[in-house]
């Protein structure tokens, strides 16, 4: 069987969701979790799942704010578009949801593929600026006797400061990937027929009309980049993109309500960045194992018992995967689509992609 960098990058997902789950489950006492589950209070699982809900519309706006730069589109294709999507990266390795939904929102819409792609391209790069700064915010507030840095730290405050360590590189290797992306699309967006010549130089040993093909491909990816316009948008953009990440925090915040867990809100803030960073390393669909471990360990910086954490993170991935789910079958039925279709889609995109 011939190995590629696809299979690669699969298979190293499972890998890590599968010691990430390991580690969540290896000292996992199943009576005290199943107490903490059945003594949960419930009530608060309903604003949680309203604020998630709340947040696919704020990505939906954001996405049309910058889409809409090429061609006005419809709201309700773009959510369409983001509800299947979400639900593939759930359910499909690779994080093959995002060509799924470039490819429905390209046909429904009659767009480029690259210049979706690049669209959602930005949008990514808006999500890990704001939650760079968010994380920055947070790191400056949280109290700093978890910090671990004592004359006689306990070995569990060691741990901690490891952790935090561990999370501060992430956030730094995630800033400078944002800053040279930016820089790159920056000089894309100044010089495109520049670069798109010194492109076309290094491609001189394929045929013609392949080198064209890709040259093509590529100013429509340049064009889905040209998506911000002044300095009124890029402010709307980031009001939005703030606004996912505060309405995820303040619903994981209310849910904590559920387990009896009180922790300041910038702790809630520390968990979720922490999610934030774990979701973005390869892993099995569903993010199962990586998501679970990295709410886990930042609810223990807070001495949270161990068994309402577990069950904490049980419940929340549940519920995180239900409003995903819910939402993409929904729009999966509206479109008349299968899950073998959807499935299909990262496998077989339109040649203009």
């Amino acid at each position: 069987m011939r190995i590629t960098g696809k299979s690669v990058w699969v298979g190293s997902g499972f890998l890590i969701s599968g010691i990430c789950l390991w580690l969540f489950v290896r000292d996992i006492e199943w009576g005290r979790v199943g107490m903490a589950l059945r003594e949960a209070k419930y009530f608060y699982v309903l604003p949680c799942l309203l604020g998630l809900a709340l947040v696919y519309v704020l990505r939906v706006l954001r996405w049309q704010s910058l889409v809409s730069e090429v061609k006005r589109v419809s709201f309700v294709n773009i959510f369409s578009a983001t509800a299947i999507g979400f639900m593939a990266n759930n359910l499909l390795p690779a994080r093959a949801g995002e060509i799924v939904r470039t490819v429905i929102l390209g046909k429904k819409e009659g767009l480029g593929m690259a210049t979706v792609f690049a669209t959602i391209v930005m949008e990514r790069l808006l999500d890990s600026m704001s939650l760079i700064i968010l994380a920055i915010v947070v790191f400056a507030l949280i109290p700093s006797v978890h910090t671990g840095a004592g004359t006689n730290p306990t070995p569990q405050e060691v741990q901690d400061a490891h952790f935090l360590l561990q999370i501060k590189s992430g956030i730094g290797i995630m800033g400078a990937m944002c800053v040279v992306s930016l820089l790159l699309f920056i000089i894309l967006d100044l010089y495109s027929k520049q670069a798109m010549d010194i492109i076309g130089r290094f491609l001189f040993f394929l045929p013609h009309n392949l080198k064209g093909k890709i040259i093509s491909l590529l100013e429509s990816f340049v064009l889905g980049l040209k998506v911000l316009k002044g300095v009124k948008q890029v402010v709307w953009l980031s009001v939005l993109s703030f606004g996912v990440w505060f309405l995820s925090i303040a619903g994981t915040y209310i849910l904590g309500y559920s387990f009896g867990i009180e922790i300041p809100f910038t702790g809630m803030c520390l968990v979720v960045v922490c999610t934030g960073l774990a979701v973005a390393i390869p892993q099995a669909p569903g993010y199962i194992g990586v998501f679970h471990l990295a709410v886990l360990k930042s609810l223990e910086i807070f001495h949270v018992e161990t068994s309402v954490a577990q069950s904490f993170a049980i419940v929340l991935w549940t519920v995180n995967l239900f409003v995903t789910l819910t939402m993409g079958s929904f729009f999966l039925w509206r479109e008349g689509m299968g899950l073998g279709q959807m499935a299909r889609e990262p496998t077989s995109p339109p040649a203009e992609l």
